[in-house]
């Protein structure tokens, strides 16, 4: 009982003592698992799900598919984040060992301070996670146009989820770090530091390489060009393509380019030298991370650019749906007094009879005010409107027929002369169709108008009662687009946080060994504003490439978004520079936890 107490208080004095290189990991596991809850509320409330209509449940299958890829990029967080950890502790572990501690116990030291980070941030998560679903109970969910009607945000699956999901990874995390620690000798984790050079690959084999990356790259980007001729097939072509032409990319044509540097006169300039030989001698080494953060980078930017991307067409798209905000028919006095509020562009009036299965419609009242279409140019990103011939009405129905299925469903529209028109037996009514010239502004008006039409419609889901684009934004549009909208940023916010950190992982694994490298340097003489310079240069090299690689694919793959987003590339400028500023601040950050371990003591 004595020795698990004591092995308990060295696991918790041994995070304590490095709490600040522990703060980051804590930091990416918490969005992390905070996220994954927040999708989980949506996504496992059944009875919210099923209560709210079609839409909602549409939403929740989208949120659940973005809790099965933040799962996935979990994976390799925490796989980079964990050795990150044995890195700083490998040292602590081989001087226990060396004083007489059991193998065995160290082993259960291991276990429990592995554990106590996952139970600890996973905790943490889910309470962030809670805030964040209570605002967007509050707050969210109104802004996408839903109800939110049987949403909780304390849901008791989604933290049993959370915490099935992130304890189960870190106790594969823990035992996987008691096998490979205890199974080494003492000395090699006190000399665990020490590492000997890579030997560089021959220049043939490196232009080789080069070739088959540039290959790669090319057949993949191809591929998401002319998606529509490649159709399913292009996703897995273009994923398995582009991440090897990536990966070949690195492994040759940086390290060459390296090599060529430390030739130049540039090198000569203070420490550039020394910057570029501890480039060269890593970056074979950092071939994979630089490959998989580009990658999931390029997903994460991916998903804010997209997610973003929705919200700015979803007034667009809803334009699409017809030329007209409204379509009354039978408009009552109080919604023909709404009407005169408005600011209207155009506005028509027709007379029809329902008798058996058709809805009649007097053509001849069509030659004085044609029935308008929409059309959308996604270069310019405009819409225009034609005119609708009888001839053109007659042939295909539908852009008419779209506004009786609220009134009339599953009546055909048919148009007749005046003469057929008088002959049929039925009530003559009026159909008023108009379009305004603001729908910002004039929302609680147009609402009233919409909540009246409604109350006479025969369909009981408002999805199926549509009339006119002003419904189609409000209850079809608007919350699909927001749902993955709101998945799309969390999601690459998400992504960013832990991608980033496993690119700050990786380079903090190897700032222990340069301890006694820039310790040497500071006794030979050099300022230490000199050795800040020579990291800052280091990591930001490290850092651009995979944003530089990230981006090109990303702007290529956008092309895949064009049937979706209509002009995916509009606006791009917001999700880019939310990307630079978040991905510049782990910059930072990685900068001053660097330089605290590797100028320490100068």
């Amino acid at each position: 009982m004595g020795e698990k107490l004591m092995l308990q208080k060295l696991a918790v004095n041994g995070i304590k003592n490095r709490w600040k290189d522990y703060l980051v990991l804590f930091s990416g596991l918490v969005i992390s698992s905070s996220i994954f809850y927040l999708f989980e509320t949506l996504s496992t409330n059944g009875r919210y799900l099923k209560e709210n209509g079609a839409i909602v449940s549409i939403i929740g299958y989208i949120f659940t598919f973005g809790s099965v890829l933040l799962t996935l990029i979990t994976l390799v967080y925490i796989n980079y984040a964990n050795n990150f950890l044995l890195s700083m502790r490998q040292r602590d572990y081989g001087l226990f060992m060396m004083l007489g501690a059991r193998k065995g116990k160290i082993g259960q030291l291991i276990w429990i301070e592995t554990m106590l980070i996952g139970f600890l941030s996973t905790v943490v998560g889910v309470i962030v996670g809670i805030v964040l679903s209570t605002g967007m109970q509050n707050i969210v969910i109104k802004s996408l146009g839903l109800t939110a009607r049987y949403y909780a945000p304390i849901w008791w699956k989604a933290i049993l989820w959370t915490f099935i999901l992130y304890l189960g990874l870190f106790f594969l995390a823990a035992v996987y770090n008691t096998f490979l620690m205890t199974r080494k000798p003492a000395l090699k984790l006190l000399k665990s530091q020490q590492k000997a050079a890579k030997k560089q690959l021959p220049m043939w084999m490196q232009f080789i390489q080069a070739l088959i990356g540039i290959i790669l790259l090319t057949i993949g980007y191809g591929v998401i060009l002319n998606a529509a001729k490649y159709g399913v097939k292009t996703i897995p072509i273009s994923l398995f393509t582009i991440t090897f032409g990536t990966f070949f990319v690195f492994n040759s044509i940086v390290t060459v380019g390296i090599s060529l540097l430390r030739k130049t006169k540039l090198a000569k300039k203070n420490l550039n030298g020394f910057t570029l030989g501890q480039l060269e001698f890593r970056i074979h080494d950092y071939t994979k991370i630089l490959t998989v953060v580009t990658m999931l980078l390029a997903l994460a930017l991916g998903a804010i650019t997209t997610g973003i991307g929705f919200n700015n067409i979803t007034d667009k798209t809803a334009e699409t749906q017809t030329a007209y905000t409204f379509g009354l028919f039978q408009p009552t006095s109080k919604q023909r007094t709404l009407i005169k509020k408005l600011d209207v562009e155009r506005q028509s009036s027709y007379s029809y009879k329902v008798s058996g299965n058709a809805v009649y419609f007097e053509e001849t009242q069509f030659e004085n005010q044609p029935f308008q279409t929409v059309k959308f140019d996604s270069k310019s990103f405009t819409s225009s409107y034609t005119k609708l011939s009888i001839a053109e009405l007659k042939k295909d129905s539908y852009p008419l027929q779209m506004f009786t299925e609220s009134i009339q469903p599953n009546k055909q529209v048919v148009l007749v002369d005046a003469q057929k028109f008088a002959a049929i037996q039925g009530q003559k009514k009026t159909a008023l169709f108009f379009r305004a010239k603001d729908t910002h502004d004039s929302q609680s008006i147009l609402s009233q108008i919409s909540n009246l039409e409604y109350a006479k419609s025969k369909q009981k889901d408002r999805t199926d009662a549509i009339q006119g684009n002003y419904d189609a934004k409000i209850y079809v549009v608007k919350p699909l687009y927001s749902g993955l909208e709101f998945m799309g940023i969390f999601l690459g916010i998400a992504f960013l946080a832990m991608l980033a950190s496993c690119l700050m992982f990786k380079i903090l694994s190897g700032a222990f060994e340069d301890v006694r490298r820039y310790a040497m340097l500071a006794k030979l003489g050099v300022r230490k504003s000199l050795l800040q310079g020579a990291i800052a240069k280091e990591i930001g090299i490290l850092f651009v490439l995979p944003a530089i690689v990230g981006v090109v694919h990303v702007l290529i793959g956008l092309n895949l978004f064009k049937g979706i987003l209509i002009n995916p590339y509009y606006g791009i400028w917001l999700p880019f520079m939310i990307f630079a500023v978040l991905y510049l601040l782990y910059y930072f950050i990685v900068l001053f936890m660097y330089q605290r371990i590797v100028l320490r003591k100068i």
